[in-house]
């Protein structure tokens, strides 16, 4: 009985020692256990969002890229159509100008100042109004009136190159009648066409240095500084030098009766004519003729060169006089 207990219990538990053997270890089913394979499942799903987010940032960055060029093309259309707006108010503002006009330029070299100037005078001539350009020797600036301002008078003015606008020449204002001659590459004589009235400028110093009228056209003789010119008030003919600003009246018979004078450059000679009448009411018409060389000795009339090197000096002596 007992031996056949004890088979029974030995064939029981073998029975079961077997039953438990019959189910795998999980390393011999999936090769993984599993929090191991909860792991593995985890990465496959930070690698699917890291691609998704591979691929947002890939559209970001095409939207970004969009964006930067659409924001420089708007710069650029802004800039230009600052660019436009500023052109357009300045020249607004040189339109409904009832004075004279204000000029300004950052390109500032010669030839910019020159294609500024006319770029606006199409403007301006729409308005009646319009700037000329002066034929200069000087390289460095530009010389230049506007017209029909004010009461129809023109004004100069100078552009320096460099210079981001140019210098109005206070009292370089003239009619429309008037008119501008160079005496030589510094100096100018300005007609201004009102009652006789003519202007000296200085190119250099931006200045007027004389004023001066005649109840005729002037007279400059040649390569000196002194004009022939006929006083309005007293029709005395003097000789005038424009740089020391000193006159001469010319020393003719029948005083006040010359009326009128003209050059004979072929002759070199300068010829006065008049009417006289005596206490008779005769009238005679008279005459005087004066070679200009002797008339340069005659007033001390010096080249153009000496009367600037003598008032250079006598401002100088001026000068050491006051210290």
């Amino acid at each position: 009985m007992r031996k056949t207990l004890k088979i029974l219990s030995m064939t029981i538990v073998y029975a079961f020692v077997l039953s438990g053997c019959t189910m795998l270890p999980a390393s011999q089913e999936t090769g993984i256990g599993p929090e191991e394979y909860a792991e593995v499942r985890n990465t496959e799903k930070t690698k699917k969002e890291n691609e998704s987010l591979a691929e947002e940032r890939d559209n970001l960055k095409s939207q970004l890229e969009k964006m930067e060029k659409d924001y420089l093309e708007v710069a650029k259309n802004n800039e230009t159509m600052t660019s436009k707006l500023e052109e357009a108010e300045m020249k607004l503002n040189i339109l409904e100008s009832d004075g004279i006009p204000r000029f300004n330029s950052e390109k500032n070299d010669k030839n910019s100042i020159v294609a500024y100037l006319n770029n606006n005078k199409n403007i301006l001539e729409k308005s009646l109004r319009g700037i000329e350009m002066v034929d200069s020797p000087d390289e460095s600036s530009v010389l230049f009136y506007t017209t029909g301002y004010g009461d129809n008078f023109n004004q100069l003015f100078v552009w320096s190159a460099g210079e981001s606008e140019p210098v109005l020449i206070d009292g370089a204002a003239f009619e429309k009648a008037g008119s501008l001659n160079w005496i030589n590459n510094k100096y100018m004589l300005i007609d201004t066409g009102n009652d006789g009235g003519y202007k000296i400028l200085d190119k250099d110093s931006k200045n007027i240095i004389g004023t001066f009228y005649s109840k005729q056209d002037v007279y400059l003789i040649p390569e000196t500084a002194t004009f022939i010119l006929q006083k309005p008030d007293t029709g005395v003919f003097v000789l005038y030098d424009f740089i020391s600003l000193k006159e001469q009246e010319i020393d003719l018979d029948y005083k006040n009766k010359y009326t009128s004078f003209e050059t004979d450059e072929e002759n070199n000679k300068i010829i006065f004519t008049g009417i006289y009448t005596d206490e008779y009411d005769t009238s005679y018409s008279v005459e005087a003729v004066m070679n200009i060389e002797k008339m340069k000795e005659k007033y001390n009339v010096v080249t153009l060169e000496k009367a600037i090197e003598m008032k250079e000096n006598n401002g100088s002596n001026s000068t050491e006089g006051v210290a």
